[in-house]
């Protein structure tokens, strides 16, 4: 499944021994908000969510995604990629709940976002367990700005420097 230019809030149900691949993207101009719960209701259910968002000029993106853990077996995966170009702001919100009734579940939220110019990036994985009977659970996250030195390769290359940030971004977020 594959949500563009997401907005507003959307809840989605993962039942018994479904499988659900996610794609968020959102490169369009424009400030907006997006909320997202997954809930993971049936056993083996599995849900791997990878979003890729890019805040350019004065836009200010923000995406908050929960996923419930409620059952036996279960697997789920929130990776989000993001820019923040210019002036912008981006903020990504990746929360796993792994409720108490829930056992040998897999729970994993990644975080990345690379800055250019002033952009300004926030990025805050949750993890929250509320079992001890889990089989594995992590999270990460890293804000960081573009090196200077990977835009002066790419100039040595005979690449432009907006080019060279445009390659970047483009290789960051596929």
């Amino acid at each position: 499944m594959k949500i563009t230019n997401p907005e507003n809030s959307k809840k989605i149900i993962v039942g018994n021994n479904e499988k659900l691949l996610l794609q968020l993207e959102d490169f369009d101009a424009g400030s907006r908000e997006f909320a997202l719960e997954v809930v993971l209701e049936g056993e083996n259910a599995y849900c791997e969510i990878q979003g890729r968002v890019q805040t350019k000029k004065k836009d200010e993106k923000q995406w908050n995604v929960v996923m419930q853990f409620n059952d036996a077996n279960q697997t789920g995966i929130i990776e989000l990629r993001g820019t923040a170009e210019d002036d912008a702001k981006l903020e990504l919100n990746g929360t796993a709940i792994i409720d108490k009734k829930s056992t040998q579940a897999t729970a994993q939220v990644k975080e990345k976002i690379i800055l250019f110019g002033n952009g300004k990036g926030k990025a805050l994985p949750v993890l929250t367990v509320q079992t001890d009977n889990v089989k594995s659970a992590s999270h990460s996250a890293s804000v960081a700005p573009v090196s200077d030195e990977q835009i002066l390769y790419l100039q040595s290359r005979g690449i432009d420097k907006k080019e060279a940030q445009e390659v970047l971004t483009s290789g960051f977020l596929k």
